[in-house]
């Protein structure tokens, strides 16, 4: 993929953005759980709009890489041997967060990466039983045989676990999955 300023702002965003509806779910959620039900709708009214500024960022980005990008310059790195745009996404990111995952059998899992941990996690739990949960991330399904067209995905077992999401957004989908398939699962974030 080109890598010209424009598409790496349009990914800086649509990283803002989902860390932010990824917010606002989490809230929504212990609203209603806490009975607050005037704020839930609330933030659920508020989310519906994200989502749809979402997906007009997501569209203008797609309309800029296909029509617009290839005459662009890409960015070139700098004389420390790193591309610009990832001096960005390191200054705008959390302190780095890593998971640890303990079953009940006794396993443990805690790789150098998040994403790796949590897609081996999904691997042990089972990627067809997770898969027919019919979870959702950026509005593709978590688990699924095809590759992500927009995000970065892990390739497991023939399946495509979509590990485009923050450390604390793992978590909670880890929780969730344990509790709707009754796997006992102990999930920790980690400072990295």
């Amino acid at each position: 993929m080109r890598e010209d300023s424009v598409t790496i702002a349009f990914d800086l965003m649509r990283l803002e953005l989902d860390e932010e509806v990824e917010s606002l779910n989490s809230e929504g959620a212990t609203a209603f759980r806490e009975s607050e039900y005037e704020n839930a709708r609330a933030l659920s009214e508020r989310g519906v709009a994200l989502q749809g500024f979402l997906e007009k960022v997501e569209t203008l980005a797609t309309e800029w890489r296909e029509n617009f990008a290839a005459n662009f310059p890409e960015m070139r790195e700098t004389e420390s041997g790193e591309m610009p745009h990832r001096q960005i996404l390191s200054a705008s990111k959390s302190p780095r967060t890593l998971l640890l995952v303990r079953f009940p059998d006794g396993t443990t899992i805690y790789e150098q990466k998040a994403s790796d941990t949590f897609a081996a996690s999904l691997e042990k739990i089972g990627l067809n039983r997770v898969a027919k949960l019919g979870m959702k991330v950026n509005k593709e399904d978590l688990v699924s045989r095809e590759p992500s067209k927009i995000y970065n995905d892990t390739n497991r077992a023939g399946y495509f676990v979509k590990t485009h999401s923050s450390t604390k957004s793992k978590k909670r989908q880890l929780d969730e999955i344990s509790g709707k398939l009754k796997v006992g699962l102990q999930v920790r974030i980690v400072d990295g």
